[in-house]
Formats: structure tokens, C-alpha cells, sequence
């Protein structure tokens, strides 16, 4: 099953102009959960970033998904609860939607240089793999950081990144065959970061992106009425897909304890979906050892031109939820803990909800070692 397609494109935005880079190691679990048992996912990873001198800084991770649940598709019952369940010519009364099973593995590595020239600029490149049974992925990336002032309060940054995926769709539930379908992601961005005063950031960006080939998903079906006859087929989904928007952020310092920042983000598609994204966080450091932090994150989406929620005669067809139109509320709150002056602990939780009744909780726990 595609549980994701994993992206390390370098973000654009400049969140601290004087942020120092560090050698440390960080490793990480997060346990993800949504109501009615549908989605559970066990996530460990271990992340190392590495100074080669003063103009190098090598940053390499890996992350091992273990994901098990259930995902709502339309099958026939008279076939059993598969979403292979399909046939051309169901009755009605056979027709049903629930949460069919699955339980899926993925390994995936990312390998990330940095490079500073003469002037402190600096130049990104990086690397992604990550596989499951039936999912496969490799993606390029990189960007260049330029400081439009010797005290780096202004910087103009561009990036992009390619992704190439292969995607095993079975053929037959049977004999379990399976033919090959791809996929290609290109990202592209640019963004502003300008410093205020001593005590604010400002940023912002636009981006682009393009999708072509298979990005239907094969584990989704839809029902169709041709000719009064009821037929339960894989979705199918437009082979191509571009999308824009833009981001903006604001970063301030309101005393010597306590920090916030808000995010802004537009996002429209020739699917006819467009989304606004809200982010706030806020960080209050509770003494020399303890920082508090929290926030909220508000979505909305509309709906994608081929949704159906039951029946369709149209070319294009998906029961996926995830392209209906909904909003979600995002509650986060963390707390870091400096154990001694190389290691620290962290912990944060976020709690989901959506208006479309699915809610989800997940927590993320882990150390940081320095050296």
C-alpha cells in the first residue's frame, strides 16, 4: 500500500537568520492513532547531522514505518470485504462501503549536504529512498540560500526537487499479479526572508508543482451507473496534476521567555482543490532546562472535481476521502528538557479533528544526543 510519498525538497524559509549548525545525533518514535481503530502507525527514526569544517554540514536519516488498520472503499459484499471486491454488474443491495484492512512496512533514508561558499551562501543538495511491497520512490533535491546583506538579514532562496515513484498495482486478487505503473513529482519554490529587528522575521515564498502518470490509488473503488447497471470499479483519477500558492510567516520575540510564530498558506490545483492553512505556535522557556510549546493548526479544503460520494457516470471517480471537501483542527502542545548540556528530551502531542467526524492522536518522543 502507498502510505505516503516521502519529501525532503529543503524548505525555502529562513525561520532564524543566525541559527548556528551543530553536530548531533536525534533519534525519534512516533506512534499515530485514528478513532474507530482505521489508521495505527509505529514510526522509529534516527537522524545524524555532521560539521565537515566550516563550509560542509552532512545531514543523513532513516525511518522505519510500521502501519497497520483499516481504509474506507465501496466492494462487493457477495465477493467478500476486499477492496478487490469488484465486479461489472452488482445488485445493489450488495453494494457496500467499509473499512477494508491492511498492514504495510516502509523503510526510507534521506542524505542532505549543505555547502557555504566564500560569501556564506549556501548551496543544498539531497537524496531520498523509500520502498514498501508494493510502493517505490527516489527523489533529488536542492536550493540555493543568498544573503542579500553582509549582516544576513536578508536572504532570497530558490529550490526544487524531482520525484520518481513506481507503484505495483495487482491485476488479479487471485493469482496476485501485478503490473507496474509510474509516477513523477517535480516541486518548485521561491522565497524571501527578511529580519525586521531584533526581535521579528518575516518570510515568504511562492511555489509550483507538477504531477504526471499514475496517481489514482489501487486500493480505492468507486460504483458506476451505466445503463442501469450498477458496476464497482478501481478509482480513477486524473494523469496529471498542477498546483501553486504561496506561504507567508511572521516570527517574534515578545520577551525574553516567550516566543511565537504564525504561518500563512495558500494552495490551489487544476482538481479544483484549494486550501488556506492557518499555524501558530508559541514557546515559553520555563527556566534554564524547560521549554514549553504550543499551538494550533486550522485547514480547510474544498472538494476535488472527480469526488463522489456514492455514484458516477463521469470519466474520472474516487471515494477517497481525503478529496472531499472538510476542515481540521490541529491542537499541539510539546515540552523540550535539556537533561545536561549535550543531551535533551523531548515530547509533543497533537490531537486531530475533522469535520468529517474522523479524529486522530500522535505523539512524538525521542533524544538528542551532541557531540
Amino acid at each position: 500500500m502507498q502510505l505516503r510519498k516521502l519529501s525532503l525538497f529543503v524548505s525555502i524559509f529562513i525561520i532564524n537568520s543566525y541559527a548556528q549548525s551543530e553536530d548531533y545525533v536525534n533519534v525519534q518514535l512516533l506512534h499515530y492513532s485514528e478513532s474507530d481503530s482505521r489508521v495505527t502507525v509505529l514510526a522509529p527514526s534516527v537522524e545524524v547531522n555532521k560539521e565537515l569544517g566550516t563550509d560542509y554540514t552532512l545531514n543523513g536519516s532513516v525511518v522505519f514505518d510500521s502501519v497497520t488498520g483499516a481504509s474506507p472503499t465501496y466492494y462487493d459484499a457477495s465477493s467478500g470485504a476486499s477492496a478487490y471486491s469488484r465486479d461489472t454488474n452488482v445488485s445493489l443491495s450488495n453494494i457496500k462501503k467499509g473499512n477494508i484492512k491492511f498492514e504495510e512496512q516502509r523503510k526510507a533514508g534521506a542524505l542532505n549536504l549543505t555547502t557555504r561558499l566564500a560569501n556564506r551562501d549556501e548551496i543544498k543538495t539531497g537524496i531520498n529512498f523509500s520502498g514498501e511491497h508494493d510502493f517505490y520512490s527516489a527523489e533529488i533535491s536542492g536550493s540555493f540560500l543568498h544573503y542579500m546583506d553582509g549582516s544576513k538579514n536578508s536572504s532570497v532562496s530558490v529550490g526544487g526537487s524531482y520525484q520518481s515513484n513506481q507503484i505495483l498495482v495487482k491485476t488479479d486478487a487471485t493469482s496476485g499479479a501485478s503490473e507496474k505503473k509510474t509516477n513523477n513529482v517535480t516541486n518548485l519554490q521561491v522565497g524571501l526572508s527578511q529580519v525586521v529587528n531584533q526581535t521579528s522575521v518575516i518570510n515568504g515564498g511562492i511555489f509550483y508543482g507538477k504531477e504526471s502518470g499514475y496517481l489514482s490509488s489501487p486500493y480505492h473503488n468507486i460504483v458506476r451507473l451505466i445503463n442501469n447497471t450498477y458496476r464497482i470499479e478501481a478509482e480513477k483519477k486524473p494523469e496529471s496534476k498542477t498546483n501553486y500558492g504561496f506561504k507567508l510567516g511572521y516570527i517574534k520575540s515578545l520577551n525574553e521567555q516567550i516566543s511565537a510564530q504564525i504561518n500563512y498558506k495558500y494552495y490551489s490545483d487544476d482538481w479544483d482543490i484549494q486550501s488556506h492553512t492557518i499555524d501558530t505556535l508559541a514557546y515559553y522557556d520555563l527556566s534554564s532546562k524547560t521549554t514549553l510549546g504550543g499551538g494550533i493548526r486550522y485547514y480547510t479544503q474544498t472538494k476535488a472535481n472527480f469526488y463522489d460520494e456514492r455514484f458516477t457516470t463521469e470519466q474520472y471517480g474516487s471515494s477517497d476521502e481525503r478529496f472531499k471537501a472538510f476542515d481540521a483542527t490541529t491542537y499541539k502542545a510539546n515540552i523540550d528538557y535539556k537533561i545536561s548540556d549535550t543531551i535533551s528530551y523531548n515530547f509533543e502531542v497533537n490531537l486531530y479533528k475533522q469535520s468529517t467526524g474522523l479524529q486522530a492522536t500522535y505523539f512524538m518522543t525521542g533524544l538528542k544526543y551532541k557531540f
